[in-house]
């Protein structure tokens, strides 16, 4: 009997001590610096920072239209000669509606539908961009 209780003594010896290293180690661990967040920004390029990440991405429409629609709005805003502009998304296309004023000439449009495919297009690579002029 005697012997019985020496080994449940030294078992319990042994799972008290394997607890409290457990429970050494679990506070040594929380006790540990924090580790620093710093949030990079980007430039307004177009790219939303993908220029330095794997150039094979796998969803080349996965981004926030809104930000989109934003960019797309400082560029045109600039350009003379159009008063209202729509852009729709569809998938990996850019529709653009260009609605000029009325006095526009045939060549004027031409100039104003090549600059705004020229601007979107390369502001936007990962879409196909079609621009269309209207009255």
């Amino acid at each position: 009997m005697s012997q019985t209780k020496g080994i449940r003594r030294g078992r319990r010896m042994w799972r008290m001590l394997w607890i409290g290293l457990f429970g050494t180690v679990l506070l040594a661990a929380g006790c540990g610096k924090e580790a620093g967040y710093n949030a990079k920004s980007y430039q307004n390029d177009g790219y939303l920072g993908y220029t330095n990440t794997n150039p094979n991405l796998l969803n080349r429409s996965g981004t926030l239209y809104d930000k989109d629609m934003e960019l797309i709005n400082q560029l045109i805003r600039p350009m003379k000669g159009i008063e209202r502009a729509e852009a729709g998304f569809n998938g990996d296309e850019l529709n653009v509606t260009l609605r000029v004023n009325g006095h526009a000439t045939k060549q004027e449009r031409k100039g104003i539908r090549a600059e705004a495919q020229s601007v979107l297009q390369s502001n936007f690579p990962r879409y196909d961009v079609h621009v269309k002029v209207t009255d």
